[in-house]
């Protein structure tokens, strides 16, 4: 008689989403003790499906998940949401750093390679967010998270001004970012190179930083021909 699949529960955030046919929905979550897990909901784009709300991006919930030997992904088959961090969702700014930092995620956790660091680091700049603008956040996650994958820049040579800085964001505690002043250029030139280091180690460019610099571009434009004299 053929064993059951394992059912496992576990604690996740959802990383991204894609719909697969017309009824069910394929996603990636990074749970607290599996890893990153490719994960399949069954069934819930109709208009009677259940987790619909489980399988949606920046949701941090707890699954129960169905592991068989005969798919790749696992089966969502139960599940709670614990946040859905409304704070970041109505703030297109943070929303797009929280999308950045779950793709940075997405391209440098190897599948089902348990890592409660990434874990724990995610949902704590999730939850910084929700609370409030943290412009700091999105590069002293980034270089962490390098750190984390065992590609850390934190000896990489910069200038002399910046030293104390680059030390800040990558010791300080993320709750203490808000103490530092915040200067646009280095700050834009940090977060370059952590989005470079990651592509290159992803071997893929990132969506979100596609996204952001159409939106940068659009909102240049606008305020451009809102300031030319009629």
């Amino acid at each position: 008689m053929p064993r059951p699949d394992p059912i496992r529960n576990d604690a996740a955030v959802v990383l991204w989403r894609r719909d697969l046919g017309e009824r069910d929905r394929w996603a990636w979550l990074l749970t607290e003790n599996h890893g990153k897990l490719s994960v399949r909901f069954g069934g819930v784009n109709r208009p009677t499906g259940k987790l619909k709300a489980l399988s949606e991006p920046l949701v941090w919930g707890e699954y129960r998940l169905c592991f068989s030997a005969r798919a790749p992904a696992a089966r969502v088959i139960g599940g709670r949401i614990q946040s859905s961090f409304p704070g970041l969702r109505g703030d297109l700014a943070r929303t797009l750093q929280a999308l950045s930092i779950c793709e940075m995620v997405l391209r440098l956790t190897p599948e089902r390679s348990p890592s409660p660091e990434k874990y724990r680091l995610l949902c704590r700049a999730l939850c910084m967010l929700d609370q409030g603008p943290s412009p700091w956040l999105e590069a002293a996650f980034g270089l962490r998270l390098l750190e984390s994958a065992g590609f850390g820049l934190r000896d990489l040579p910069v200038w002399p001004a910046q030293r104390e800085l680059w030390r800040f964001l990558h010791e300080t505690p993320l709750e203490a970012l808000g103490l530092l002043p915040w200067s646009e250029e280095p700050a834009a030139r940090i977060l370059q190179l952590v989005y470079d280091h990651v592509e290159a180690h992803a071997e893929r460019p990132l969506r979100c930083r596609r996204v952001a610099a159409s939106l940068r571009l659009r909102a240049a434009q606008i305020e451009q021909r809102e300031t030319i004299p009629c």
